[in-house]
């Protein structure tokens, strides 16, 4: 949060990231979903190696995709960032990094090992969003 500025506005802003997160009606993935986002997450991978940069926009929509079955609301990249971090904070920085690298590829102004570190950084998301039922059995789940 140091693009904030200092720890007082930081704090003011998780605050209110964390008021606008209470209102989300947060769902716990079925084992139908778990098994069929890991599919799709598996056949993404293997994607690579032919198409990367197809791979890294596909995780990106796969990582959308879980989001929206998780209850998250996902028009905009800087809120989905917002969001996750009230509920996933060790993971939003891959996030991050996984978009910029993603962005530079659009430009064609990144390797394939950059979009490897993309994948890499998609995967930490992924995992976290796929297995986390904590938000579930939180404070911010509503029945």
């Amino acid at each position: 949060m140091s693009e904030l500025g200092s720890s007082s506005r930081a704090e003011r802003e998780l605050a209110a990231r964390a008021r606008r997160v209470e209102h989300f009606r947060f769902k716990e993935l079925k084992a139908a979903d778990r098994a069929r986002f890991s599919a799709a997450w598996s056949r993404i991978q293997a994607q690579f190696v032919d198409d990367p940069t197809v791979a890294v926009a596909g995780a990106n929509e796969l990582i959308n995709e879980v989001m929206r079955a998780r209850g998250y609301p996902t028009e905009h990249f800087d809120q989905r960032v917002a969001d996750l971090s009230v509920e996933h904070p060790t993971v939003v920085q891959h996030y991050r990094a996984a978009r910029a690298l993603a962005d530079a590829s659009r430009g064609g102004q990144i390797n394939t090992e950059d979009l490897r570190q993309a994948m890499v950084h998609y995967r930490y998301l992924f995992a976290d969003l796929l297995t986390d039922s904590a938000i579930v059995q939180g404070v911010h789940a509503h029945a």
